[in-house]
């Protein structure tokens, strides 16, 4: 093994020196100045401590091998990483520093991970500073040499062995009002907020968190958090105890919502943003809470309750209200699904329609296709000789689409030598020109609007639905044309008729349950007959 090594000599690199200097000024003059935010000063300290730390250990350890270098390395990030994210280390340092005249308060907060690579940065280039052989020189200069060098390492190393003992994490300005209060004792947590046990028994408490397959848009969650959500939305109950004077921690890492309740306490709803309530080290013990992170159980006479606090709602009702009768789709024909045996060109066999508006297609070659779309939608009889195929849109100008979103759809192509069907289900609508006879007719523009005698409502899957009104526009159609699910138009020219099936905003749905080609959270369903070829 090379015992070339000599570590002091990086202490007086650029580099460390520069990460000395940085690390005392930072420590000591800038935090809690006001001229730095308080996030920033304290990486700054992370990124400098990592530099100045394993060069100095090394110094202290007299290493003299490269293993003994990474060693150094490898136990500054093994307690680093400790003390950042386990409250538990940080304490057990804390006390251990408390036995010697500069006592240490230690921030538990994962993000300061980010300074790691810091510890690359010191290996490559420090440890190539302590391995560099010193220059030869003639016997006569050597003995020669002025005593600097040596006394200048010593300080160097007692410098950075007092900035790294003496290092704080003094908080920065105060911008909330629970920012500027001490450590909260006892034990602490990583969450957005905390349901604390101010009564002076035990609580069995049942947590029901959205499924992971629920989608929400937040802004329309938080304007009404009980009108949005529906409980089919809410995954199975997990049960906690908390003990008096103990809090239960919850996470939130961007939009979400928990059913609470409990023996005696009402089903109440939580829902918040991770803007409004970022994740952080949390006290959970009452001795000390946070106000603004704190949702207190407490007694409400012979009951239990939830204080008042920004994330705090009513529960949404256990049958959520149905649609209006002119916001529901036809019962016929109201959701667009298909399958079909391949792309095929066939002869029909027969066609036979069921009450829920599904059509089964049968083919004298053997096979079944199934066609679930209005009746007056579907001119295939038996008899016909039709080609079957797929339709994807994965690309294209539509103007239904919003800013940003790309064209995603799905559906099937149903031609015949006196018909031409597409049905489509995506984020845009059917076009002439998905099928081969229709390759030059021409385009409309699209307009979508919530209807505004419609209010949203809660599907089977407890979705939330808000229907869409369809403005056309164009060389296609006379005039301009709207549309609501279940409404027709006959496009100008004789090219044929646009059904509209569905056209729905799901601002919050759950993926799970969910026959749309993607997960997206505009809907539109539509059904395009052409007209008979001309002979």
């Amino acid at each position: 093994m090379s015992r070339d090594l000599r570590p002091h000599r990086s202490l007086l690199h650029p580099l460390w020196l520069g990460a000395l200097a940085l690390l005392v000024l930072n420590d000591h003059f800038l935090k809690g100045s006001g001229l730095l935010p308080g996030w920033l000063t304290g990486k700054l300290s992370d990124f400098a401590g990592l530099l100045v730390a394993p060069a100095a250990l090394a110094a202290l350890l007299r290493v003299s091998s490269r293993r003994g270098l990474l060693g150094a390395h490898v136990a500054t990030g093994a307690v680093f990483s400790a003390i950042k994210l386990a409250p538990e280390a940080a304490r057990a340092v804390e006390a251990l520093m408390a036995l010697t005249p500069l006592p240490w308060r230690i921030t538990v907060d994962p993000t300061d991970l980010m300074a790691l690579p810091a510890l690359l940065v010191s290996y490559r280039v420090l440890g190539e500073a302590a391995r560099r052989p010193e220059p030869a020189r003639p016997e006569p200069a050597r003995r020669s040499e002025p005593a600097w060098r040596p006394v200048a390492e010593r300080l160097a190393l007692m410098a950075g062995s007092l900035a790294c003992a003496a290092t704080s994490r003094e908080p920065g300005p105060c911008d909330a009002p629970d920012a500027c209060m001490p450590p909260a004792p006892g034990p602490r947590e990583l969450a957005s907020l905390v349901i604390a046990n101010t009564t002076e028994t035990e609580r069995l408490i049942r947590v029901r968190r959205l499924r992971p397959s629920v989608r929400v848009d937040c802004g329309v969650l938080l304007a009404d958090p009980t009108s949005a959500l529906s409980r089919d939305l809410f995954a199975n109950a997990e049960t906690w105890l908390i003990q008096p004077g103990r809090a239960l921690p919850l996470g939130n890492a961007r939009c979400d919502a928990y059913l609470i309740d409990a023996d005696g306490l009402p089903l109440t709803l939580l829902a918040w943003s991770a803007a409004q309530f970022p994740e952080q080290i949390i006290s959970t013990s009452t001795e000390r809470p946070q106000p603004e992170r704190t949702i207190t159980l407490q007694r409400a006479g012979a009951r239990l309750e939830l204080a008042e606090h920004p994330a705090v709602f009513d529960a949404p009702p256990a049958e959520p209200p149905p649609p209006g009768e002119a916001c529901s789709p036809s019962t016929e024909g109201s959701r667009l699904d298909w399958t079909l045996p391949g792309m095929v060109k066939a002869i029909v066999a027969s066609v036979t329609s069921s009450p829920d508006g599904c059509h089964a297609i049968r083919l004298e070659a053997g096979g079944t296709a199934y066609l679930c779309a209005p009746a007056e939608a579907l001119p295939v009889k038996a008899g016909d000789l039709v080609s079957l195929r797929s339709v994807t849109i994965t690309g294209g100008i539509y103007p239904e689409l919003r800013k940003g979103e790309q064209p995603l759809a799905r559906g099937v192509a149903i031609e015949g030598e006196a018909y031409a069907v597409v049905a489509l289900q995506g984020n845009v609508l059917a076009r002439p020109w998905m099928l081969d006879r229709g390759a030059n007719a021409g385009d409309f523009s699209v307009g979508l609007e919530p209807i505004a005698d419609c209010d949203a409502f809660h599907d089977a899957c407890g979705s939330l639905v808000a229907p869409l009104e369809v403005s056309l526009l164009g060389e296609g159609v006379a005039g301009v044309v709207t549309l609501r699910a279940g409404e027709s138009v006959e496009l100008k020219g004789g090219l044929g008729t646009l059904h509209l099936v569905r056209a729905e905003d799901l601002p919050i749905r759950d993926a799970e349950c969910f026959s749309a080609p993607v997960d997206q959270s505009r809907l539109l369903e539509s059904v395009f007959v052409a007209a008979a070829a001309a002979p």
